[in-house]
């Protein structure tokens, strides 16, 4: 039997004609006008689905964005140092081919006497860098290093070129040979800021003692001596056997005696000798932050150094030159 064929879908595309378009204007322009009737809230309420938050797109773009190289020639130099003190004219292919990746230009030491004894390095550390222009450093390091029994610590200058372009950001390489340097003059130590000690056998000094021999030792319970909320994970215990305290300054006048009103702080510096399993004695230094509660003196953190005066430090005694008349 002949059946007619069924009639064409109509196309999606004519659900969307110009008839809809216009009654969805016609309807968003009512929202609108209902919105302004109803008050400013009702409006920006009305409009915030039709918007793309500006955050999104600001965070999208972080998201987006490329990580930058952080210019710290230091390791770098670190690392060619240790090399170029290990190397001379005598070694083996791959040592020279190592040293050439890091300074393709840089001679090497020449040893003279094949008898003379080897140069051993122990540790190099970058002690001052200093930026002469954008991708060139001076990176000063020192090394302590050991000749026939002799242990000697030498600094040299390494100049350190960063590849700046955009294939290579972040390849380095030395340009020149390290120069020997002296080593960097000291810096003068400022006074602490304790200006009190704290007698043995008083609460304070009770606290620290009980503490450091818990936190060093493992005599004793940390936690049960901390102020409420510190946490301070203490060492292994088994590095030392014995805690001697021995002088403890305070930071604060009037601290040394009874325990004042809970919550009152003070800061305090604590030199302490500790003995490993082995006998040896371990002079130690601890700036702690005691805190009273209860009637006694609870630790509520290590700091990370002493206190020190925001005076200039004390510098060498000038020098007196005579002259002649």
């Amino acid at each position: 039997m002949y059946r007619s064929p069924a009639p064409p879908a109509k196309d999606v595309v004519d659900d969307v004609g110009p008839d809809r378009i216009y009654r969805q204007a016609r309807l968003r322009r009512v929202a609108v006008w209902a919105a302004l009737a109803a008050g400013p809230l009702a409006l920006f309420a009305s409009c915030a689905s039709d918007r793309v938050p500006a955050h999104t797109a600001v965070r999208s773009a972080a998201a987006s964005a490329p990580p930058v190289a952080i210019q710290d020639p230091s390791g770098f130099a670190q690392l060619f140092v240790s090399l170029w003190l290990r190397t001379d004219g005598t070694a083996d292919d791959a040592s020279l081919a190592a040293l050439h990746a890091l300074a393709p230009n840089v001679d090497l030491r020449t040893a003279q006497n094949t008898q003379a004894p080897a140069l051993s390095v122990a540790q190099c550390a970058s002690v001052r860098n200093t930026r002469l222009r954008a991708g060139y450093w001076s990176v000063v390091v020192g090394c302590e290093a050991e000749t026939a029994g002799q242990t000697a610590v030498r600094y040299f200058v390494v100049p350190v070129e960063m590849d700046q372009t955009t294939g290579g950001m972040g390849s380095l390489a030395v340009v020149a040979q390290p120069a020997a340097v002296a080593a960097p003059a000291p810096a003068g130590v400022p006074p602490f800021l304790y200006p009190d000690d704290a007698a043995a056998g008083t609460p304070l000094a009770a606290a620290a003692a009980a503490f450091l021999t818990a936190y060093l030792a493992g005599q004793g319970d940390v936690s049960a001596l901390l102020s409420p909320g510190a946490h301070i994970p203490a060492p292994a215990s088994a590095l030392y056997a014995q805690v001697q305290v021995g002088q403890i300054a305070v930071g604060q006048s009037g601290m040394d005696g009874s325990v004042p009103r809970d919550g009152a702080s003070c800061e305090i510096w604590v030199q302490v000798t500790a003995t490993d399993q082995s006998g040896a004695a371990w002079p130690l230094g601890y700036a702690l932050k005691m805190r009273a509660r209860a009637g006694r003196w609870e630790v509520a953190s290590v700091e990370s150094g002493p206190a020190l005066s925001t005076e200039p430090p004390p510098g060498p005694a000038p020098t007196i030159t005579a002259t002649a008349p």
